[in-house]
């Protein structure tokens, strides 16, 4: 947050202290720029998120624990990019950059585990008897999308590649919002049924985890004049937000046709409580932009 801050500050200062100065008539009538193109995102979140529960057993002594490990890995998408610049002289501007697309989440099928301890009483003699359940299995790969906002103001600065062309870098201040939906967490309910059986309802969730946060972004660019007006940009760039604790909400039951009691989701969310997930909201984005000078 102090970083954001310290680099707004910095923009500001930048921008009051650079006086207007375009080298010809032609240039000062069109001070402003409006980009908008088509981009190229890879996100940087990766990880493994973990839920950990006591697995419910209405009406049984029992004990037991139940972990799921969660694999997640955000891929690349192609997004929409935006732009609108003012001049504040013949080499410098004030930009205002803004992003968005939603690359798709994937990872490797991850781990449920239960270790579950329970008092059967099985006929005829319907004496207590301890039973002990061991799962350790592999649960379907994680499936979703993670979509990215980031809207930065930098200072941006280039220099004449000839008649034509301008080469330049620019950088400042950003912030970065992401919000990802993925599927499944695991939730089981065992119940015994007659002669002490037990039976299990595997609810299989989706869940939403939003997170929003100040940061920068630093770029390069490349544009070419396509005629008096009209330039075409090539613009690579790198936004970075500090990791951040999602909030996880789970969102439906993503199998109700294969649970025999399906519960209510607050049932769920109340019994499950999953953990915050730790969410990097940072990409890389290369971006071909439309520039129209007025």
């Amino acid at each position: 947050m102090r970083t954001g801050i310290a680099a707004w500050s910095a923009v500001a200062a930048l921008a009051i202290s650079a006086s207007p100065s375009w080298p010809d008539s032609a240039a000062a009538a069109r001070p402003w720029r409006v980009l908008f193109g088509a981009s190229f995102v890879d996100a940087s979140f990766a990880t493994s998120y973990g839920t950990s529960y006591a697995p419910p057993l209405t009406g049984v002594p029992h004990v037991g624990t139940a972990s799921q490990t969660l694999p997640l890995d955000a891929g690349h998408a192609l997004g929409l990019a935006l732009g609108l610049e003012r001049a504040l002289g013949a080499h410098l501007a004030l930009q205002l950059v803004g992003e968005h697309a939603t690359p798709e989440l994937r990872g490797e099928p991850g781990r449920y585990d239960v270790h579950l301890v329970y008092t059967s009483r099985p006929p005829p003699s319907n004496e207590p008897v301890a039973v002990e359940l061991r799962r350790d299995e592999s649960q379907p790969a994680a499936t979703g999308e993670l979509s990215t906002w980031a809207a930065a103001l930098n200072l941006a600065a280039w220099a004449d590649a000839g008649r034509h062309a301008r080469v330049g870098v620019s950088a400042g201040p950003a912030w970065l919002h992401a919000s990802g939906r993925a599927q499944s967490l695991v939730y089981t309910r065992y119940f015994l049924g007659g002669h002490s059986v037990l039976f299990s309802d595997d609810h299989l969730v989706s869940f939403g985890f939003p997170a929003s946060t100040l940061g920068l972004d630093v770029g390069a660019f490349l544009e070419a004049d396509l005629a008096a007006r009209v330039a075409l940009r090539a613009d690579a760039r790198y936004f970075w937000g500090p990791t951040e604790d999602a909030e996880v909400t789970l969102l439906e039951v993503v199998n109700p046709g294969e649970v025999l009691q399906v519960l209510e989701l607050a049932e769920i969310q109340s019994g499950l409580a999953p953990p915050p997930l730790r969410l990097d909201p940072s990409f890389f984005r290369a971006a071909l932009s439309l520039v129209v000078r007025f």
